[in-house]
């Protein structure tokens, strides 16, 4: 019997997998690029994004019944389907490396330095495969419980810090013209990458018309969140210090000590809690992984595959040497997000458009 989520519950899946560590250092990859109109980049990717959402939603919607696999089949035929759930199949095991080895080498550094870095992101990924193997409902149920209980937090630690915010570190605007903010939100299309579940989700949800919907909602709030972190890293680091900080939103979060002196180290309680939040987001990668997988091997039991592929993601994960040459190694995914968000589900909506005006 097949798995049944709400809407409510996907909108909050969306929220707690697409809230990872490497949103806290977004503003010094914006930075290097636009400098001090890092801050304007965000609120143009949502719009751009949400542009991109819409289209995949559109979609997903008109195949209620159908994921990728049955959809596509119907639209371009058997062995072109197959090739395109491949390809966000390597995407999905890409994403899930990356986000492995960034959430490995930030607990390393903040909380078990002595830890070797092999035992923390086998442990990271065996704890996520283990959340994905229980199944969609209980991987949505334990997105709530985490949700709702982490992110307050993780907001009230960057309210605390909001009086340090200085307004010049926003000046001037568009130094160089609005081209290069224009062409960075474009890119950053790409960094929805989660949102591509939703070529896979729709047959779970309750009511599936209401993809759009909770596509939209979770994806507003992660950039609600995203937005308060890099502006407020600007605000505070300016654009000189912000090139050279590591991990931003926890250099920002440790000069909450100084409000909430009675509290030692909350730093450390920030990071601890941001861990838990970003748990769902290698879940939720590693379920879709292996349900995809599972239906382009026309397997009716697909959950322990989330372990199967532990040996490929953490071979990727391990690839590069330290965690500056992560991002290096890792840069296909950009392009390739692109294509999964954007060229695979507008080349399957023009086929579908152009059946239904032959019929």
């Amino acid at each position: 019997m097949r798995e049944i989520i709400g809407t409510n519950e996907a909108t909050l899946l969306i929220v707690a997998a697409m809230i990872e560590v490497g949103t806290l250092k977004g503003a010094r990859n914006i930075v290097e690029k636009v400098g001090v109109d890092t801050w304007l980049v965000s609120p143009l990717e949502t719009i751009f994004s949400l542009g991109a959402i819409y289209l995949l939603t559109r979609l997903v919607m008109k195949f209620p019944d159908l994921d990728l696999v049955g959809f596509s089949r119907r639209l371009v035929g058997k062995w072109l389907a197959w090739l395109l759930g491949l390809i966000v199949l390597v995407y999905w095991v890409g994403l899930t490396a990356e986000v492995g080895r960034v959430t490995a080498d930030t607990i390393k550094s903040s909380l078990l330095s002595h830890t070797p870095d092999a035992v923390v992101l086998s442990s990271y990924l065996l704890v996520a495969a283990y959340l994905a193997g229980k199944g969609l409902e209980p991987l949505a149920r334990a997105s709530i419980i985490i949700v709702i209980f982490t992110l307050p937090i993780t907001l009230l630690l960057f309210a605390l810090v909001i009086p340090r915010i200085h307004l010049d570190n926003f000046l001037p605007i568009l130094p160089h013209g609005p081209w290069p903010v224009i062409k960075l939100a474009l890119w950053r299309i790409s960094n929805a990458e989660e949102m591509s579940l939703f070529l896979i989700l729709v047959p779970f949800l309750k009511e599936p018309q209401q993809a759009w919907r909770a596509a939209s909602y979770g994806f507003l709030t992660v950039m609600a969140v995203v937005i308060t972190i890099i502006t407020t890293c600007q605000g505070v680091l300016g654009v000189d210090q912000l090139k050279y900080t590591l991990i931003p939103g926890l250099t920002v979060t440790q000069l909450a000590e100084f409000a909430g002196a009675f509290i030692e180290r909350i730093s450390l309680i920030f990071i601890s809690v941001w861990i838990i939040l970003v748990f769902p987001t290698a879940s939720a990668l590693l379920w879709a992984s292996s349900y995809l997988l599972g239906r382009l091997l026309n397997l009716k039991d697909y959950k322990m595959l989330a372990f199967y592929q532990l040996p490929v993601v953490y071979y990727l994960a391990w690839r590069p040497g330290n965690p500056f040459e992560v991002k290096r190694f890792f840069f296909f995914l950009q392009p390739l997000g692109l294509v999964v968000l954007v060229g695979i589900p507008s080349l399957l909506y023009l086929v579908a458009l152009f059946r239904c005006r032959a019929r």
